[in-house]
This record gives structure tokens, sequence and C-alpha cells, in this order.
């Protein structure tokens, strides 16, 4: 039983939301863990837990929602409209290039954020001699923190890369419904 073109709308609606949801809690617990993620002062360090990759995580999650807003007006639009007239080719165009676009720049953002942490972690754990530092209030501990919280603020930013690559397969699979319907008339 094919599903019809109503529901394909409405599933693409949910996992755009879906998405919003997860990319808005990512970027939430990004700027908290970056702006007050650790007990200790590092500035004597040049800030070694501010990583670039966590802002450009952040910009990530910001791209993805702001494409997912732009689309959610036109999925409602096509849930409305849908009985009386076939879409517009060109929008179901642009909306699977947006998804395309917004997958493929979440997906960079996780590569980065996941990467950076699993690299500091491994510097901590590792690359620094902490036998110095053991009277002072063990920054080893509070950098490790610091990291696992970035790793859980990165796993909801790749629920939303997951949620995104969903909707562009939703949206290839619309695009392709409609030129279907077009070559049948």
């Amino acid at each position: 039983m094919a599903l019809s073109q109503k529901t394909w709308v409405a599933a693409c609606l949910g996992v755009r939301l879906l998405m919003l949801a997860f990319l808005a809690m990512a970027l939430q617990l990004t700027y908290n863990n970056l702006h007050n993620g650790t007990r200790l002062d590092y500035s004597s360090w040049h800030n070694c837990n501010k990583l670039k990759s966590y802002t450009y995580a952040m910009v990530a999650a910001g791209v993805g929602m702001a494409g997912a807003l732009l689309q959610v007006p036109i999925a409602v639009y096509l849930l409305c409209k849908s009985k009386r007239m076939a879409p517009s080719v060109l929008v179901l165009d642009i909306s699977m290039y947006t998804d395309i676009v917004v997958t493929t720049v979440l997906a960079s953002g996780v590569g980065a954020g996941f990467g950076a942490t699993n690299d500091a972690l491994q510097i901590i754990k590792y690359g620094i001699d902490w036998t110095g530092d053991r009277n002072q209030n063990d920054p080893k501990g509070d950098l490790t923190s610091f990291f696992n919280k970035g790793n859980v603020a990165i796993s909801f930013l790749l629920v939303g890369m997951v949620l995104s690559v969903f909707a562009a397969v939703v949206s290839a699979r619309l695009r392709a419904r409609a030129s279907d319907d077009l070559a049948d008339d």
C-alpha cells in the first residue's frame, strides 16, 4: 500500500519539528557549556577549554534550525493545499536541496565537535603531566567533566543531523513523486 502525498508531507513536517527541538537543545547545551562549563580559570593556558569546534557546532545547529524553520511554513502550505492542487516542482526542488545542504552542514558540525572533544580528552588523559598540580583544584577532572558535557551537546546535534537525513529522504521522495505525476500528465 503506497502512502499518500499528504502522509509524506506530514511525516516531513514532524521530522523537521523534532529536528528543531534537538538542534535547539544542542545549541543551548553547547552555549551553556562554553560559558559556564569549568570551575577553574584557564586564562593562563590561553583558555584551552574554549574550542573553536564548539563554536562551529553552534553555528551548524543555527544553520540547521534556520533551514528547518524556513521549511515548516512550506510543509504546512503543502498539507493544506494537497487536495486542491499538485505541489510546485520548484518548491520541492528548493526544499530538497535545502535539506541536503543543511544535512551536510550538520554532519560537518558533528564531526568537528566529536573530533575536537576526543582529541582534547586524549591530550588531558595522556598528554599532560598532572603530577605538579596535586595541591590545586583537580584541573584534569574539571576539564574531563567539561569535555564530557560537550559530548552530550554534540550528541543532540548528531540526532538533529540524522533527522535532517530523514527530512532529505522524504523531500527527495516527494520530488520524485511530483516528477512522476508530471510525466503522467
